[in-house]
């Protein structure tokens, strides 16, 4: 039988806190869904806006009805790279989710990308994003992160064109259309 997946997705267990992303999902799904960066041991850094040095920076909040339309895509898009690493399989659950750093970064511009844009073009950032590869996901996190990667940023900068270039202009998924292999 096999071993149900457990919640989070590729923290490793044997590291002393790594550095790592928090998705926090309550219980209820009526609250936002909070995504966390942990600095883990190798923080605390210093953050201009604040002024101080902080462990942890709070990227995202999303409304749990966006977050149930991308939910299963990250966790499959996630699991098929944990696959290819021979890492276990993660799933979601109520509570806190620990994400590694480098999927928790994908997924923040992936929730970057829907948190204000119309609900019916979810679908069309969601494929836009599993049409980019890790390292430009990777790149476009680090722009937006860096002036404007906090949760209440959502109208500036990198994060305004991270929104718009995943959503406007991007092709909806086509359901009707068939791949290449099967019109061989």
């Amino acid at each position: 039988m096999a071993s149900r997946p457990k919640a989070g997705f590729g923290v490793p267990e044997t590291e002393v806190d790594p550095q790592h992303f928090i998705v926090e999902i309550s219980p209820s799904g009526r609250e936002l869904v909070t995504v966390t960066e942990d600095y883990g041991i190798t923080g605390p850094r210093f953050d201009e806006t604040e002024n101080d040095v902080v462990d942890q920076v709070v990227r995202c909040r999303i409304d749990p009805r966006r977050w149930r339309q991308v939910a299963a895509p990250l966790r499959s898009a996630f699991n098929e790279r944990l696959k290819g690493r021979k890492l276990a399989a993660g799933r979601w659950e109520a509570g806190k989710n620990r994400v590694h750093r480098l999927l928790g970064r994908e997924m923040c511009v992936l929730l970057w990308a829907i948190e204000r844009c119309g609900e019916e073009k979810i679908p069309a950032a969601i494929n836009a994003w599993t049409g980019l590869r890790p390292e430009e996901r990777w790149w476009l996190y680090a722009m937006a992160a860096h002036s404007s990667g906090r949760a209440g940023d959502y109208d500036r900068g990198w994060r305004r064109a991270i929104q718009f270039g995943l959503t406007d202009g991007a092709t909806m998924p086509d359901s009707s259309r068939s791949s290449l292999l099967d019109r061989l």
